[in-house]
């Protein structure tokens, strides 16, 4: 009795790895390893139970299964119901090589280099600014009753257009729709996600990137090296939107909320119904997003409960409200909104309404900013601090909204460098991947400064060699690049491409910084 027991013990936590490989797999395989890959994830999706694992080669996946046969009124659906529905507690990983065997392991993965891709453009002919998307489905992903044993990891998710009527208090992501109308204990919807690249998603709702609803339970996902850009959203939430009937409480860590629209909250909206709206938020970018009406970055609010959001090294910039709020709105209708806000600078955010650009908080019953070691533009002009140096390498003007360009590193000389308090910092490393402290104090923001303009008057590598000669600016390569130069106070003077060999140009004297596909920055003093 006590090996039977043992026996189906194991069973039942015996775990699965499936393996899907466009380029060489094949559906007839049992999808076990590498050399029996499926050629779809649909059919390793149809496999799993929870605790199970799938590894995704590189390649474009699109949904081939409907979420459902009939609609609520029992009307036939179409292709544009086919989602990858996720079970609960299944592993998804992507950014295998195409060429993977059966030695590749986690070590060979690389999701920026080996791209998988999850679309929802089925007929492959999405156009600019979200034309030709009438035919792509209405969720990319789907995760039903998620909790954070559900992993999705290594993926750029788009195309996903959900242009149905809207039920205006319930989220309906486009790119992945995390929601649970169940009773405890399935009724979390708090999947985790890593290393994603969430773009090009639109919905007539809420959360066209990203979104979380939980009918009677709790909304707490947790996202993490991730960029979610691009998206738009015709009612909430252009990038985000968490709805938790009890308690919305995301986690972002390591997170860019980029060029996203929305009514309300452009970048991210997050609220509950009930008890609290919690999201806690460290190392994450807020940048050149854009609402019709309030709040272009941040809208934290509740209907019957209190706001009490946490943001660590938060960049807030260059986003943009129709109404009021261009930065950080939160607001608490019955309750108190108690923001704690450390190492955080909103800057550079515009409302059309006057005052209050980049940071408001009100609660019914009270409210209080805890605002530690951060700088926020809003009460800089109230106690007439005039900032006359840029915070950051190049910022965008809110004007531009909704865009993902910019560089919201902090600047030499920035007014964020070594100005937070250290008993704030919870991790090793930036928003950029370098260390979080750089200089024995951190930074205000994202990003620590790192001295990247520090290297002198020439750089020299393998590749490539920049050097200041006779009154000209020298650069030599022997590999393709965009070559931009700027003064230093981030104004661009020169872009031109080059393709191999040394290029001499003349400038007035003075100091330079000159990039190479945005990949290398260096400081060049140009003499007489």
């Amino acid at each position: 009795m006590i090996i039977l027991w043992c026996l189906c013990s194991f069973m039942v936590l015996a775990q699965n790895r499936y393996y899907v490989n466009q380029t060489k797999g094949n559906d007839a395989n049992d999808g076990l390893s590498w050399a029996k890959a499926f050629a779809t994830l649909q059919a390793a999706i149809d496999q799993v139970d929870a605790g199970d694992e799938i590894w995704v080669a590189a390649g474009i996946y699109l949904p081939a299964k409907k979420s459902h046969d009939t609609d609520s009124e029992g009307n036939p659906t179409s292709q544009r119901h086919q989602t990858f529905l996720i079970p609960n507690g299944v592993k998804l990983y992507g950014g295998f090589p195409a060429q993977a065997d059966n030695s590749t392991g986690m070590d060979k993965r690389d999701w920026e280099r080996h791209t998988t891709i999850l679309s929802g453009d089925l007929n492959n002919d999405d156009g600019a600014d979200f034309t030709n998307m009438k035919d792509n489905v209405y969720q990319v992903v789907t995760l039903l009753n998620a909790d954070e044993s559900t992993v999705i990891d290594g993926f750029t998710i788009t195309g996903g257009n959900d242009d149905r009527w809207v039920f205006l208090r319930m989220p309906q992501g486009s790119g992945i729709h995390a929601f649970s109308n169940s009773s405890p204990p399935h009724d979390k919807s708090s999947p985790t996600l890593k290393n994603l690249i969430i773009e090009g998603n639109a919905s007539k709702g809420g959360g066209a990137g990203f979104s979380s609803y939980a009918a009677s339970g709790n909304a707490c996902p947790v996202i993490s090296n991730t960029i979610i850009r691009g998206n738009k959203s015709g009612e909430y939430g252009g990038g985000v939107a968490i709805y938790g009937r009890r308690i919305s409480a995301p986690i972002l860590e390591n997170v860019i909320i980029s060029g996203n629209q929305a009514y309300i909250g452009g970048g991210m909206y997050c609220i509950s119904e009930g008890q609290e709206t919690s999201p806690v938020l460290t190392n994450v970018l807020v940048s050149g997003n854009i609402s019709e009406s309030d709040a272009g970055g941040l809208y934290f609010n509740s209907y019957a409960g209190n706001v009490k959001p946490v943001l660590t090294n938060v960049t807030i910039s260059g986003n943009k409200a129709g109404n009021v709020v261009g930065g950080l709105l939160c607001f608490a209708y019955t309750g108190i909104s108690s923001p704690q806000i450390r190492n955080t600078v909103s800057w550079g955010n515009k409302a059309k309404v006057m005052h209050f650009f980049d940071f408001y908080n009100e609660g019914e019953v009270g409210s209080n900013s805890d605002i530690q070691s951060s700088m926020i533009g809003d009460m800089m002009e109230i106690s007439s601090h005039i900032l006359t140096v840029p915070p950051f390498v190049r910022a965008v003007d809110a004007d531009y909204a909704p865009t993902t360009e910019g560089d919201y590193r902090p600047r030499e000389y920035s007014p964020l460098v070594n100005k937070g308090n250290n008993a704030f910092v919870t991790t090793t490393v930036d928003l950029a991947n370098k260390p979080r402290i750089f200089d024995k104090i951190v930074d205000i923001g994202a990003y620590e400064y790192q001295d990247y303009f520090t290297a002198g008057i020439s750089e020299t590598t393998t590749e490539k060699k920049i050097w200041s000669e006779a009154g000209s600016l020298h650069i030599r390569i022997d590999q393709p690049a965009i070559v931009r130069i700027y003064s230093v106070d981030g104004i661009l003077v020169q872009q031109f491409s080059m393709t191999e060999g040394t290029k001499a140009i003349s400038l007035p004297p003075g100091f330079y910084v000159v990039s190479l596909n945005n990949e290398m920055n260096v400081k060049v003093y140009v003499s007489r």
